[in-house]
């Protein structure tokens, strides 16, 4: 069981902005886990903008194939050759153009760069390649992400064309809960509090990816996670 599975409702009705946040705030009091109340809520459910599967999917590939150059450097020609014949490279972004063509990535570009796995596997949950996602505690195997995606430089249409949105309830369960969850990782870092098992990079990159997915930025270079 998924940890959004207690948040879900039989209700066919949208589920109020007010409703999420008190649930949420139930949830984390349950584990121990602070959190203020004068916190703002997310966006009503129908005020919600969600991305496009085909452009979650996309996103995905163009992050792993990224994370490969910077583990296989000699290889950015072809990667950057096969992005550019599948319609991928116009998707990415100015930075990440950057660092796909760039000769020696630094060791803090190389940090980041890995750390945005955990992004990834916020993104193939939503479009329902991930059956469940759990608190930010532990790692993403990358073997878990590969078997999820289409085989190395083959021909993506395929997977693109498969992907298919979760409901905006779900998206947006998620998106108010690790807001919360960073609020307090947040917290207790300015507080040297180590009594949460969380992750801060996991919690960084799921609420950036859920950030981009609900569109508080238009571009991926200009997502914020602000709490």
């Amino acid at each position: 069981m998924g940890i959004l599975d207690i948040f879900k409702s039989d209700s066919s009705k949208p589920k109020t902005a007010l409703k999420r946040k008190k649930e949420t705030e139930k949830f984390l009091k349950s584990i121990n886990v602070p959190f203020i109340e004068h916190l703002p809520m997310i966006e009503e459910e129908n005020q919600a903008r969600i991305r496009k599967p085909k452009e979650i999917a996309e996103r995905i590939l163009i992050l792993t194939y990224l994370n490969y150059v910077a583990e296989e450097p000699d290889a950015k020609i072809e990667i950057i050759d096969f992005l550019k014949s599948n319609g991928l490279w116009d998707k990415v972004s100015p930075e990440e153009k950057i660092l796909f063509k760039s000769k020696e990535l630094t060791e803090l570009e190389h940090i980041n760069i890995s750390w945005r796995s955990e992004a990834i596997w916020v993104l193939l949950w939503a479009i329902n390649k991930v059956d469940k996602i759990e608190l930010p505690i532990e790692q993403v195997e990358i073997t878990e992400i590969v078997s999820r995606l289409p085989e190395f430089m083959v021909e993506p249409s395929e997977y693109i064309s498969s992907a298919n949105i979760r409901s905006t309830t779900e998206i947006l369960d998620f998106s108010d809960l690790i807001y919360r969850i960073h609020w307090a990782t947040r917290n207790a870092g300015l507080n040297n509090d180590k009594s949460l098992n969380f992750n801060p990079s996991i919690v960084m990159e799921q609420h950036y990816a859920i950030n981009w997915i609900t569109y508080y930025a238009e571009e991926w270079d200009e997502v914020t996670t602000d709490t």
